[in-house]
């Protein structure tokens, strides 16, 4: 492959471990193995009937939402990990966005601590 014109911090970087599983998860598909995709949001359940009755509730909500994630949601995460095991949790501590990948990478490359995921 032609490497003209790449930034030099991408040049020999391996394929995406990520498209690579996925490759590989339609090839067994292909053979006939039960394979279950949770890659690229890709949950083989269905969407439970509540869950559709609140997007359908909100889907005139067409704004961003806080970065942080909702505060009452924060609240309750930072709640939650008070009663399992995390006594100074509050919710100015606590990050909710809506993908995992971008959210896993931003904790890495930001946070010098614990991170639950």
């Amino acid at each position: 492959m032609n490497q003209a014109g790449l930034n030099p911090r991408v040049v020999g970087l391996a394929p995406s471990a990520t498209l690579a599983l996925s490759e590989l998860s339609a090839e067994l598909v292909a053979q006939g193995r039960d394979i279950y995709r949770f890659g690229f949001g890709q949950s083989p359940f269905p969407v439970p009937e509540i869950v559709v009755a609140a997007l359908r509730k909100h889907a005139h909500e067409k704004d961003y939402l806080p970065v942080l994630g909702l505060p009452a949601l924060r609240q309750e995460v930072a709640t939650f990990l008070n009663r399992f095991g995390q006594p100074q949790a509050c919710a100015q501590g606590v990050m909710v966005g809506p993908g995992s990948k971008e959210l896993m990478f931003l904790l890495q490359l930001c946070f010098a601590g614990k991170v639950l995921l």
